[in-house]
């Protein structure tokens, strides 16, 4: 992160501080979002919890952080429901119980990030939140950032055509949106253009196809964990 755009989201966060004051919660996508905020010192004005989840992958269900919610979501990654709870829920323990004024998500335009940021929407829409909402497009390369006011309407039923029933919705979308659900619908196929470049690379190494993996599909915004997954169901 480069002077000028660490100056940038002061910016964007001063605006914000002078319509809210401290009344502001800023949920970012994920603990290395988290960090990296806090090592620059951006951690100023209200509240910041990270999102740590990647909801491109797994089944999910249509109450966001209900019981079988949080049950589905555990078993879909592999860890007792103990494990989800304090890696995923506890850190939003702020968005759980507080009412803020104003909520700013801060998400990458990615598809990792962006289904992520439809299910957060999603929460929003179904726990009648009626406070502001702003989106800051992340590019987590560079942190330069975009601001977008957002209106919590139909969110959940996208989040349900998308996540649940797997299929494009008719709404009008934010074409970052838009552009990261139909890369999870490609992803989410037996066959698709991820899974046919890993075959035709089985005789690199691990570490070779993941970092091959990660320059060809960065629009993807997949981890590791994702990539070794699809290794090991094509191996």
């Amino acid at each position: 992160m480069d002077i000028s755009q660490k100056l940038k989201i002061g910016a964007l966060k001063n605006k914000i501080k002078d319509q809210f004051g401290q009344d502001i919660l800023n949920i970012l996508n994920g603990q290395m979002m988290f960090e990296e905020f806090y090592r620059h010192q951006l951690m100023e004005n209200g509240d910041y919890v990270p999102f740590n989840e990647a909801m491109c992958s797994n089944d999910t269900t249509a109450a966001i952080f209900s019981d079988e919610f949080k049950q589905i979501r555990a078993s879909g990654h592999q860890v007792p429901l103990e494990e989800y709870e304090k890696i995923t829920v506890t850190p939003l323990i702020s968005l759980f119980e507080n009412k803020y004024k104003c909520i700013v998500l801060w998400f990458g335009d990615d598809m990792f990030c962006q289904i992520n940021l439809l299910t957060v929407l999603a929460y929003l829409e179904q726990m009648g939140y009626d406070g502001k909402v702003y989106f800051h497009t992340v590019k987590e390369m560079t942190y330069e950032v975009e601001e977008t006011e957002i209106r919590l309407e139909g969110y959940q039923e996208i989040y349900q055509q998308v996540l649940i029933h797997h299929r494009l919705p008719e709404a009008h979308l934010m074409p970052v949106m838009y552009q990261g659900i139909r890369l999870y619908l490609e992803y989410i196929k037996v066959d698709n253009e991820i899974t046919a470049f890993i075959k035709k690379h089985k005789d690199k190494t691990q570490d070779e196809l993941l970092q091959r993996l990660f320059h060809r599909f960065p629009h993807y915004g997949l981890g590791d964990l994702q990539y070794i997954k699809l290794m090991e169901a094509l191996s």
